[in-house]
């Protein structure tokens, strides 16, 4: 069937359904290297709506309506400001750089659309009609041979952070590895905080960033992961271990540990939970070197106390043992437990969290 010139009088998707399950991106590898570009979240989220609605084994299909109030879904806003709407789709019809791997070092610079029409209705709502350009169309449809990461929209949505929709996508093309290591700096790259500003270490990259995506993740998508910093020299994380983990939803209350009084002392979670009052006869010969100085760089970040994070320390090697790995993603699985259920008194939770497991395997 010969290729038609013009887009039609209509889009050719219209009455599509309102963001659920059914709907799921497919983007190509090509496209994914926009996130070294200027594109903002907004516009990402517009494109990855576009690329959910069409047919991509059917090029001709390019024309897409977004409804009354879709839009509006998709940014998480009631109502869009008509001079922002504007911007923000002139945006999109702007060239952007692609790098092909399927090209020998090069790259290419198109425009993604070339058409958007949008009308308000008396409550405000807007209609959006999109058509990609010809030149995208390459890395929109038939896009089986260059390589492609699905992804369900719903699971991008929400999110407020360009960081957190980057390392979203980063881990899900990673996914297939399930544990695997990357140095700072290409992490650093990829999420774009390659300015001077981002010249900075380990700890303050991951509590100004890394955290915050954890969290927003862990909250807003089925994504399920933990990290850990690893190659450390000089007093410095060199890299960081990424693990995914189940992609089930969060634990349901029922499911909690039990909250101790968060009106409780700390002291009193010592003595109360913790089988070695003495630190310096009752501490695990393993204990010390740089395992214990990796677990204190997990639980510390100015969150806990020196002795507090010698007690973490300690049951968390009581609990699982000597070995790294595990006791990082051990540690760190606990950590992200706490910012779930938002604990006021988090060392006392993490403490029960802790001795409860070493009930439990004492029990079995």
């Amino acid at each position: 069937m010969p290729k038609r010139k013009r887009l039609p009088s209509l889009p050719d998707y219209i009455g599509v359904p309102k963001i659920d399950d059914k709907l799921v991106v497919q983007k190509s590898n090509p496209l994914q290297t926009l996130s070294e570009t200027e594109m903002t979240l907004v516009e990402f989220k517009i494109l990855d709506a576009y690329l959910s609605r069409i047919d991509s084994h059917d090029e001709e299909k390019r024309y897409v309506r977004f409804e009354k109030g879709e839009l509006e879904k998709i940014l998480g806003v009631t109502k869009i400001n008509k001079v922002d709407l504007e911007k923000r789709l002139q945006n999109l019809f702007q060239t952007v750089t692609i790098r092909d791997p399927n090209k020998r070092k090069g790259f290419t610079v198109i425009a993604l659309f070339e058409k958007a029409e949008a009308t308000q209705d008396e409550d405000g709502l807007w209609q959006v009609d999109l058509a990609c350009t010809e030149s995208a169309l390459e890395y929109i449809f038939n896009i089986e041979n260059i390589g492609y990461l699905r992804y369900r929209l719903r699971n991008i949505v929400d999110l407020t952070s360009r960081y957190s929709y980057i390392l979203y996508l980063y881990l899900e093309n990673n996914r297939f590895r399930k544990s695997w290591k990357i140095s700072l700096d290409d992490l650093k790259r990829i999420l774009n905080c390659t300015a001077e500003s981002y010249a900075i270490g380990y700890k303050d990259f991951n509590k100004d960033i890394l955290k915050k995506c954890h969290k927003e993740l862990n909250e807003k998508t089925n994504l399920r992961f933990s990290y850990f910093p690893t190659d450390k020299k000089c007093r410095s994380f060199k890299s960081i271990q990424f693990t995914i983990e189940t992609n089930d939803d969060r634990l349901s209350s029922d499911e909690c540990p039990v909250l101790p009084d968060s009106n409780t002392k700390t002291d009193q979670y010592y003595n109360d939970y913790y089988e070695y009052p003495d630190f310096a006869e009752e501490r695990p010969s393993h204990y010390g070197g740089e395992l214990a100085d990796l677990l204190g760089e997990v639980a510390c970040d100015n969150e806990f106390t020196p002795q507090q994070v010698r007690v973490i320390q300690d049951l968390v090697l009581k609990a699982v043992g000597n070995d790294r790995i595990k006791c990082c993603d051990y540690l760190l699985h606990k950590m992200h437990l706490l910012d779930c259920y938002s604990a006021k008194n988090r060392y006392g939770y993490l403490i029960t969290m802790l001795n409860n497991d070493i009930k439990d395997q004492n029990n079995e």
